[in-house]
């Protein structure tokens, strides 16, 4: 109740007060109120005040600072990550080291893996302790960075969907394990009161419950609490598990400051048998040990669990204990190879593959928390694998469970159920498991979805100060090479640079290399055996290689130096794997498949603004703009009929173009959907595969059928009241270039 008036007090108080004279008054009050919802919380409440007060006078940094926190606190990441911006770059991390720190976080958890990464190579020298937190963190997050986006580019060919409302509710569920194939045991955090039409009441009556549903032919039925026998009076209860001689039942029964130990109570006949009772020896006294999961290896009883008890390598970690007649014995830690210095959470042991499956938010992944399994016989534990993309989003999942088909797992991924902001709550997703998980690369025809290979070359390499169309290195050497030359390349770009200035010259070159020269080589890497795969099966092949260079020579050297670079890509090709796909080049194999490639030197130019003065060096060399342009791109990938193939690929220079009628897309003010006209001005059919938006608030209506050439189609943008003024939105075709983006503009 005194939370409650606490709250109309937050939402009334400036109702009565006069601004004239009382805004600083009502302000520390707002703020204080706030402070105090925090500390007992209720970080969504404690937003409400800290946002009201800023409306006051948003000028305070320590207010802002406060706002961010229970903006991050309650998962709203969008507008936490502004928030710790503004702070940033005002304070440079001087009062608020930690905003900084957050600001790149929220970067991660909007799945902007490039902007995240950078971030923290920039505020990576704040933390001064090497061995404190905050830097292992921040080294952390950019090799976790790095790694998020390896995975999304092996996303899983799975369809993860929502429980539904029978269910999940506005609020958080989450644990969702099955006792029996259709009988749901899950725990919902919500008031114990709460309105059927889940409507956001006060929190301060929140408890978390455990409840069932009931599988029917297409959903959860019958969501009921479980008796008080388990839902214990005044207690938050949850993660309940039954073991697999279904005769015991196991929970975790947390007081009101979440200190929590790990509870049973016996089962029989699919009723619970009271009174629940603590499980000796694995619960410490004033420590925590939560979320069991009871399983059978080597015929013995294994209780996994997760707890900051003594011992343990970080915060949260995953120990086991196994069953000895009635008692289990002492705990022991899962080891270095699951544990961190951070935490981990949610064990569930899985026998089809002898695999313990757990949450981590320390380990290298996409989000907060991901998802990791690791092999093990309780002797030892296997390296730590990330389970993939969509499993792992950007934001926190974990309480993977799995039986016969079906998987378990929570989020607070977009899609859930909320009214307090998009990622707020936690929701209970699920899962069919396919015949046979793979990547979504398997083919060329799949994989051209996501060209350009772009591929980067050093300053007038290789073979420089020729006229020479072709080359004898292979483009593996030449990468090689200009990968020597990373800290020529730091130094030269940060020379005179000072503070600040130069910590942002040399982060720029380390994107440089991470983000294009080397991604170049790894996307390479995944490209060419596909490319062996399809000329095996006897496809003929025809790559549009199109290349670039950097303003410092004349057109006709560069249109050379440009060749050089294709012939170094064709060299390599010719050598790959001992010679492979040879064959294929030459016209020699035996299933008359053919590669061929359409160069096209010098491309489109795009250099303008690229300093052509060999005098600065600086800029015309070793600056990411002048590198960025000196490449060359596989850009689309073409297959004939072999008997139509000329070896020069010239019958293969037809290509579909995405052309609109409009090169700007104008909305009025009032409009919320607007048709745009488009035609394939090439000469085969066109393919439409996605398009991407860089502002949320838009969505699009396009036929996935193939569009002949020279018909006029049309598409549907779509706005919703929230979306901004300004948007680009790109799209992903089968044509050249592959991407193809568009302006779009709300007036005023």
């Amino acid at each position: 109740m005194r939370k409650k008036l606490l709250k109309n007090s937050c939402l009334l108080l400036l109702i009565f007060c006069s601004y004239s004279s009382l805004v600083a008054q009502s302000q520390a009050q707002l703020i204080k109120i706030g402070d105090q919802l925090y500390a007992e919380g209720d970080y969504y409440a404690a937003s409400l005040c800290y946002s009201q007060a800023m409306d006051l006078d948003s000028s305070f940094l320590e207010l802002r600072f406060k706002y961010a926190e229970s903006l991050r606190m309650y998962n709203e990441y969008e507008k936490a990550e502004w928030y710790y911006f503004s702070i940033y770059r005002e304070d440079r991390g001087r009062i608020y080291p930690l905003a900084p720190f957050w600001y790149s976080m929220m970067l991660k958890y909007n799945g902007n893996y490039n902007e995240a990464k950078k971030s923290f190579k920039r505020i990576k020298n704040i933390y001064k302790d090497r061995k404190g937190f905050y830097y292992l963190k921040v080294v952390q997050e950019i090799k976790s960075c790095e790694k998020a986006l390896e995975i999304i580019k092996d996303t899983l060919l799975i369809d993860i969907k929502n429980v539904g409302a029978n269910v999940n509710t506005y609020n958080s569920e989450l644990g969702g394990r099955l006792i029996s194939d259709s009988v749901l045991i899950y725990a919902s955090l919500r008031d114990e009161k709460m309105k059927d039409d889940n409507q956001i009441s006060d929190t301060s009556l929140y408890l978390t419950r455990l409840f069932s549903a009931v599988k029917t032919d297409n959903d959860w039925v019958n969501s009921t609490k479980l008796e008080e026998s388990i839902n214990i009076p005044n207690f938050h209860i949850a993660n309940g598990c039954l073991n697999e001689t279904k005769d015991v039942f196991y929970f975790t029964k947390c007081d009101r400051k979440f200190s929590c130990k790990i509870f049973a109570i016996a089962y029989k006949n699919g009723a619970f048998i009271p009174p629940a009772y603590e499980v000796k020896n694995v619960n410490i006294a004033d420590f925590t040990s939560t979320q069991p999961f009871v399983t059978t290896i080597n015929n013995k009883e294994v209780l996994f669990f997760s707890s900051n008890q003594p011992g343990g390598f970080g915060m949260m970690d995953i120990w086991y204990a196994q069953k000895n007649g009635t008692e289990f014995s002492s705990p022991v830690n899962a080891g270095i190879n699951i544990n961190s210095i951070e935490d981990e959470v949610t064990p569930f042991y899985n026998h089809k593959d002898s695999s313990l499956y757990f949450s981590s938010n320390w380990h290298e992944g996409l989000g907060g928390f991901d998802i990791f399994k690791s092999k093990t016989d309780l002797i030892t534990f296997g390296n730590q694998e990330n389970i993939g993309f969509p499993i792992n989003t950007s934001v926190n999942d974990f309480y993977y469970y799995e039986r016969n088909n079906l998987v378990l797992l929570t989020s607070n991924r977009k899609g859930s159920y909320t009214k307090k902001g998009e990622t707020c709550c936690n929701d209970i997703y699920y899962y069919e498991i396919p015949d046979t998980i793979i990547p979504i690369y398997t083919t060329l025809e799949e994989l051209n979805r996501y060209l350009p290979v772009k591929l980067y070359f050093h300053n007038d390499f290789p073979d420089p100060r020729t006229r020479d169309t072709l080359t004898q290195q292979t483009y593996l050497q030449t990468y090689k090479e200009y990968t020597r030359l990373y800290n020529q390349y730091r130094r030269e770009y940060a020379k005179g640079l000072k503070n600040q200035e130069k910590i942002d010259a040399e982060v720029e070159i380390d994107e440089l290399f991470s983000n294009y020269i080397d991604k170049g080589e790894k996307d390479l890497e995944l490209f060419t055996p596909l490319l062996v795969k399809e000329l095996e099966q006897g496809n003929s092949i025809t790559l549009t290689i199109k290349g670039y260079a950097s303003p410092l020579s004349k057109t006709d050297y560069n249109v050379n130096l440009t060749l050089r670079r294709i012939s170094s890509l064709i060299n390599y090709l010719n050598e790959f794997e001992n010679g492979k796909i040879s064959p294929y080049i030459n016209g020699t194999a035996e299933n008359g498949a053919v590669l061929s490639f359409i160069k096209v030197p010098f491309g489109e130019y795009q250099s303008d603004e690229i300093s052509d003065d060999l005098a600065d060096q600086r800029n015309s060399v070793y600056s990411p703009g002048a590198a960025l342009e000196r490449k060359i791109e596989i850009i689309a990938i073409a297959t004939s009929d072999t008997n139509n193939l000329a070896l020069d690929g010239s019958e293969l220079e037809k290509l579909p173009l995405l052309t609109f009628k409009d090169s700007i897309f104008e909305f009025e003010s009032n409009e919320m959907e607007k048709r745009i006209r488009f035609i394939n001005n090439g000469e085969v059919p066109l393919k439409i595969f996605e398009a991407t938006f860089t502002s949320q608030g838009f969505e699009v209506d396009f036929s996935k059928e193939e569009i002949p050439p020279f018909e006029i189609q049309y598409l549907t943008i779509k706005r919703s009241s929230a979306s901004s003024k300004k948007c680009q939105v790109t799209f992903l075709t089968n044509g050249v270039p592959n991407q193809i983006s568009k302006q779009i503009v709300v007036k005023e």
